[in-house]
This record gives structure tokens, sequence and C-alpha cells, in this order.
């Protein structure tokens, strides 16, 4: 519900604060007062663009409570800027759309009236059913359906350009399974070529060693060799010790210099390896840029390939699971179908009934379930069909209904429908009615407000004794708008002059007779 509502500097709002009843709460005020303004706060909260709204001051913030949660939501206008919040912290403006429009509903003769609309037709019936855990029940299986639909589509999408895509993937596939391929192999490859390339010069290097270090009759071995028969002589055992060990890791340092620079025998020449390394190269460039994202892309492709040779049986396997799917969703939605016709007869009956009882006698009222294809909600398209005239045809709401009508037909859905709908906003829903009927309409605005929050604005003597609260609006002198809530004695001034033009002890009278009717109403 709306418990409150603040405006600040609102086309000719100055500043006020309203407190809101959970029940039934109604706006009165001469013509042109500014009824209408203090209304559009509510949609400028939502997001709508706010009939004189100024390009800075302006702020309206309102607060929604139920049992479970407060949200306090907020629309200000900073140098010609919306920013809203919730709850105090700065949103976007669809967020604030998407959390606050489901919980208020415009009503009136002059606009879209959101109930009427088929998918919200569909809702009621839903709810007057008590079809809630079917429709839930439906709404997995049919997730599930439709799943399996893309996925037997994607199948047969795939398999009409399977020859071309295979084509591709063998070819890829070829590529990559011509050669070995990977980082060790292309180190080994650099390695060997690297060698090769060097070979001349790395058999001199090794016949120099050879030459220098251990062969000929001068070479640093066998200098080492006479030097340390000397210091033997001497039997100093560290130095010979020390020389020795050099001597031995000289020998050492020859043969693994032999052992590093040896030219390995292949097969291959230096360009059959430079050739091996080009190949490498390419693979890598085209499926890399690492070996390991071309290991990646080579199994996603073996595997891809897998499917496209095993696709008939996927395919096959596909539209076994489509057709299981589709006889579960036929049975759940026939089950729903059936409780909506059996609902929507009661329904029908019971709408009729609030017509007579709105002086609406001959009015016939039904509710058209035909089957259609599967959708998000079952197989069903609800219209509502309503003729005023016996004499003629029943047709969809909206394309043969006069204003009045429309009105007591709505309210007659509301008496049924109303749990749902939140807070429910009428701009003068009663415009045109009187006697009877508008004592009718003003007993339904009071029951369907005992489920739903109801904000009425109305210029009926009889709906406003039937409030819970009652705000007026006046415009001032000044042309400034001031909006208050009545106390129960203005309340009975209020009516009294919407009776008779004035107060008198007569019009006072039947004022408090109205106001003491409301405990006669069962509601």
């Amino acid at each position: 519900m709306l418990s409150e509502l603040s405006i600040t500097s609102f086309s000719a709002i100055e500043t006020t604060e309203l407190l809101f009843d959970d029940g039934l709460n109604v706006v009165v005020g001469e013509t042109g007062a500014g009824k209408s303004i203090l209304l559009g706060t509510i949609s400028f909260l939502k997001g709508d663009r706010g009939k004189g709204v100024k390009e800075d001051g302006t702020a309206v913030e309102a607060v929604f409570s139920d049992k479970e949660e407060e949200l306090i939501v907020r629309r200000e206008i900073k140098k010609g800027r919306s920013r809203f919040f919730l709850n105090g912290k700065r949103v976007p403006q669809d967020f604030i759309k998407n959390k606050v429009s489901p919980l208020i509903t415009f009503q009136s003769q002059h606009e879209t009236i959101l109930l009427l609309k088929p998918v919200v037709q569909l809702k009621i019936v839903d709810t007057f059913a008590e079809n809630e855990k079917l429709l839930s029940e439906y709404k997995k299986i049919y997730g599930e359906f439709r799943q399996s639909v893309s996925r037997f589509e994607e199948l047969k999408r795939q398999i009409s350009d399977r020859e071309r895509k295979m084509d591709i993937l063998s070819f890829q596939l070829n590529e990559l399974e011509s050669v070995e391929w990977g980082k060790e192999i292309e180190d080994e490859l650099l390695n060997l070529s690297k060698i090769l390339s060097q070979a001349e010069r790395i058999k001199q290097v090794q016949s120099v060693v050879k030459l220098e270090l251990y062969e000929s009759e001068e070479a640093a071995s066998n200098k080492i060799g006479r030097v340390l028969k000397e210091i033997e002589s001497l039997e100093i055992e560290e130095l010979s010790n020390r020389l020795s060990e050099i001597y031995y890791q000289l020998e050492d340092f020859v043969f693994e210099v032999e052992k590093i620079l040896r030219i390995p025998e292949v097969e291959e020449s230096i360009d059959d390896i430079e050739e091996q390394l080009y190949q490498l190269k390419k693979l890598k460039e085209k499926y890399g840029p690492t070996w390991d994202d071309v290991k990646e892309f080579y199994e996603k492709i073996r595997k891809e390939f897998e499917g496209l040779e095993n696709i008939e049986f996927e395919i096959e396997t596909a539209e076994k699971e489509v057709e299981n799917f589709r006889r579960e969703l036929e049975k759940v939605a026939e089950r729903l179908s059936l409780s909506r016709r059996e609902g929507a007869k009661q329904l029908e009956k019971r709408i009729e009934k609030h017509l007579e009882e709105l002086e609406l006698k001959h009015a016939k009222f039904k509710i058209s379930v035909e089957k259609g294809d599967f959708s998000s909600t079952g197989k069903d398209k609800i219209a509502f069909l309503f003729s005023g005239n016996p004499k003629l045809p029943l047709q969809p709401i909206g394309e043969a209904i006069s204003g009045g009508e429309l009105s007591r037909l709505l309210l007659s859905i509301l008496s049924e429908s109303s749990k749902e709908t939140g807070v429910l906003v009428f701009d003068e829903i009663d415009a045109g009615m009187s006697g009877k009927v508008l004592s009718k309409v003003a007993e339904k605005l009071l029951k369907i407000s005992r489920n739903s929050q109801v904000i009425a604005v109305t210029h009926s003597p009889v709906v406003v004794a039937l409030a819970d609260v009652v705000f007026k609006v006046e415009k001032q002198i000044d042309g400034k708008i001031v909006v208050r809530t009545l106390e129960k004695a203005e309340i009975e001034e209020e009516i009294a002059v919407m009776i008779s033009g004035e107060i008198s002890e007569g019009s006072l009278k039947t004022a408090r007779e109205l106001m003491d009717r409301r405990n006669k109403i069962e509601v």
C-alpha cells in the first residue's frame, strides 16, 4: 500500500505531506482545483514527465509498505535532470519503474485500462481459479520444452550445413595431424637447427680444444702433468692435491666439450629442419598464438567433427525429447484449460450479478476461452466479451461499450480480482452516474478497498461518505494548490455542500445519514 506521499515544488503545489489509509482514500475538490496534478505526482514518481514540473527543486517521495518490507521511493529534479532513489540509494530510472509500476494501477474512463488487456484478463481468470501451482508446473515444463525445441532446430540447421563444415574441419584436422607439434618439438628442432648450422665451426672448436688442452706435446694437460710431477717430488700434499684436481677437471672439460658439441647423426638436412620449423610457425600463427591455444583448438574441432559425424543419431534423440516434452506439456495444458473454463464460468456468473446490482440488468458478459498454440502461459486465449443490449451480439470489451458501462464492468471485475492489483487509483470513474447506480458504485469501491488500497477522485457525496480518509484539493487566490486531510466534521460539511450547494441543517443531516450508511454495508 501507499502509506505516505511527500510533495515539494510540483507544479502549483509548494509542499504537502499526505498519510493514506490502507482502505478507501478519496480526493475531492472543485473542477480545476488541481486533483489531476495530485494524481500526476504518482505518475511522475514512476518516471512520467509530469506537467508543470520545475527544472530545479521538484521532489516527490512515497513510502510503500506491506507486511514484508517498506520501500521509500523518491524522484527529484536537480538542474533539469531527474534523480531516482530507492531507500535512500540512488538507482536508475528503469529500476524504479520496474519496482513501482506493478504496485499502482490507474483506472479511468479516458485511459487505457490495464485490467482489460488480454494478458491481464488471463491473469484474472487464473487468480480466480487458483491456478498458481498448476501454472507454475506448466511454465517449468514449457521452459524445458522450448530448450529441447531450440536444440532440435539447431541440430537440423547444422545438418543442412554439415558437408561444408565437415570439409573445413577435416582440412584443419589434417593440417594439425600431418605433423608433430608442440613446445618440446619446436625447442628440439630449434636446437638441432642451431647445431647443424654451425657444424663446421663446432668441428673446428672441438679440434682446437683437443689439440691445445689434451693431445699435442705442448697441450695444457701435458704441461700441468709435468709441473705436477715436480711438485709431488717435494711431497707437499696440499699443492699436489690442488693441481691434481685442476688436471682432472681439465680432462673432464675436454670430454664434456666433445659430448656437448657432438653433432647428432640425423637423416634430415638443415634445409629439411628449417622447413619443419616454418610449418610449425604457420600452425602456431594460424591456430595459436601459443601451443596451448593450438591444443585447445584441436580438441574443440575434433569433438565438433565427431559430433557432426554422429549428428543423425543426435537429431533422432533430440526429436524424441521434443515429442516427450510436448506430450507432457499437452497434459498439463489440458488440465490448465479445464480449470480455466470452469473458473471462467463461475466468474461470468459473479460478474453478471455485480452488473445487475449496478443497474445493468440486461447486460451480458462472457469469458471466451479458445485453444491456441503453446505459449508461456498455456494454450488458451482469453477474451472478455460484453453486450449492454440483449439484442446485440457479444463483442470484445472496448469495441462496443459506453464509458458508463465500462466503468461499471471494471468495478465488477475488480470486485472479484482486486487482491492481486496493489494500489488502485480511480480518476472520476463515477463521472456521469447518479441515483441508485452511484450508490452501488460507492459500495463496490468500498468492498474493493478491503482487498486493495483504493485512491479515488470523485465529485460524488455518496462515495465521499464511505471513505476512510478524505483529501481536499483547493486552489488559492494566488494560484497555489493546497492539499489537506479533512476531519470528520469537515467531511460532513463537504458532503453537505456537494448535496445542496450549501451547508444547512437539512444537508448536514443528509450527510450524516450517508456516512452512517457505511456501517450497514457488508464488506
